[in-house]
Formats: C-alpha cells, sequence, structure tokens
C-alpha cells in the first residue's frame, strides 16, 4: 500500500506523542524494533520543547523547581505539539497545561497567571501600532488643539505594550525573584500594569493604578476622550509621565 508523504508525516507527528507506533510510520525493524527506534525520536523531541519552554517560561521553573516544570513542560509538549518549523514562537497556552495539575496548583495557585505574565515578555506577542493616521501628532502639538476638539482627541499608546493585570503580585513576585529578596511579600495582592520592549532589547514593567490601567483600555481602544469616564481621565496626567504615549490624532465624527 502506497502512503502519501501528508500520511506519513501525520503518522510519525502522532507517534512522537505515543499515540502511535513506531512500524505504523513504516520504521524498519532490524537490530532495534521500530518501536525502540522512534523512542529516540520521542526523546529527543520532548527535551527540545522542554528546553524551548524553560527559555520562555524561567520565572515559572523558578518557582516550582527543575524536576516539576519539567513534567508540565512534557505535558504540554504532548499536549500542544508545535506546529510550526519556527519553534521560537512556541509556548502559548503552557497555563491551560498547569491547571491540569491540582497539586501544582494548590501549591503554586499563581502559577498560571505567572506564565500568562511571562509570555508577554516576548517581544514578538507585544502590542503593535498600527499604521499612525494621517492627523496624528506629537504631544508637544497639544496646546494648538482648539477647545472645542478636546473630546475628540485620541490618544495613541506607543509601541510593544503589552497590558497585564492578575489578582496576584506577579509583577512584585518578578522583582523578587529576580532580587532574591522574597520576604514579606504578599501574593495575594491584585496588580495591574504592563509590560514594555524597549528599543534596546530590555524590558520594563511597571505597575499601574486600577484606574490608570483602565484608562490605558480605553486608549488601546482608540476611545476619544469625550467618550471616557472623567474618574479616569483624572490620570492621564500620570500616563504622560510614564512615557507611553506616542502622540494623539483628531477622532472625526
Amino acid at each position: 500500500m502506497t502512503y502519501s508523504l501528508a500520511e506519513i508525516q501525520h503518522q510519525f507527528g502522532q507517534a512522537l506523542r505515543y499515540q502511535n507506533q513506531g512500524e505504523r510510520c513504516h520504521i524498519a525493524s532490524d537490530h532495534f524494533s521500530s518501536e525502540q527506534r522512534i523512542q529516540i525520536y520521542r526523546n529527543n523531541f520532548v527535551i527540545s520543547v522542554i528546553d524551548v519552554l524553560k527559555a520562555t517560561y524561567p520565572l515559572c521553573e523558578a518557582l516550582v523547581g527543575d524536576s516539576c516544570f519539567e513534567q508540565l513542560a512534557r505535558q504540554h509538549a504532548l499536549s500542544f505539539p508545535p506546529t510550526s518549523g519556527d519553534i521560537t514562537t512556541y509556548g502559548k497556552g503552557f497555563e491551560q497545561t498547569i491547571i491540569q495539575f491540582p497539586s501544582v496548583l494548590e501549591a503554586a495557585p499563581y502559577l498560571p497567571d505567572m506564565a500568562k505574565f511571562e509570555w508577554c515578555f516576548d517581544a514578538t506577542h507585544a502590542q503593535r501600532q498600527s499604521t499612525l493616521p494621517a492627523s496624528f501628532q506629537p504631544l508637544t502639538a497639544l496646546p494648538n488643539v482648539e477647545e472645542s476638539q478636546h473630546s475628540q482627541l485620541v490618544f495613541l499608546l506607543k509601541t510593544h505594550i503589552v497590558m497585564f493585570q492578575s489578582d496576584f503580585a506577579l509583577f512584585t513576585l518578578r522583582q523578587a525573584i529576580q532580587s532574591g529578596q522574597l520576604d514579606g511579600l504578599d501574593i495575594h495582592r491584585p496588580e495591574s500594569g504592563f509590560v514594555r520592549h524597549l528599543e534596546d532589547g530590555s524590558l520594563e514593567t511597571q505597575i499601574v493604578s486600577a484606574p490608570c490601567y483602565a484608562l490605558l483600555d480605553c486608549f488601546i481602544q482608540h476611545s476619544p476622550l469625550g467618550a471616557i469616564a472623567p474618574d479616569l481621565l483624572a490620570h492621564l496626567n500620570t500616563l504622560i509621565e510614564l512615557d507611553v504615549i506616542a502622540g494623539f490624532s483628531i477622532h472625526e465624527s
């Protein structure tokens, strides 16, 4: 019976995840059986994916330890295998694997959120500004805007910003892990803020208040000032000081 390349690749992919046997992948048996041969590929596949996940989620690994993390990563590799030859894009949805382990959740209930937080750290996942509108102006041009147009102002954020919020103090936890100072940390304190990828490749995290976070979200939605609650606009100066606003445009009503 003749099989197409696509069929053979499908069978081989299933075998890598223990969902098929080596002999069904047309692997020859001699000194080593087809199953022994496919096991070599399985081991290499799982080890490679675990290494990628370790590079993507170092904080998660630090929190649960190498042995526990490898079990989580192995399960993720088998449940959600790479679908692209570019392995550098792999790892999204790791939190879905973590929640399958009740004992891990009991010991570290914040771990799924930490996985989502770390996924924001990759610059390829950051918020990018679409093409700036023709009416875009820098903040220095604000004094030139007529008062009658203030309600039509739309503030545009700088590129490479990812918003994040959690019921746990993950921004502070990240800083504590990096400094080695975990004493006194109240992990059950909700925090919100953003992750910013700077042009030099470095990463910045910033905690903001709930109202500031809500105002940031309004700007991401391109809401004109007239459509934003006045109590949120009271925090505009804070965002300007944080240097997250690229400029503004005037909404055409």
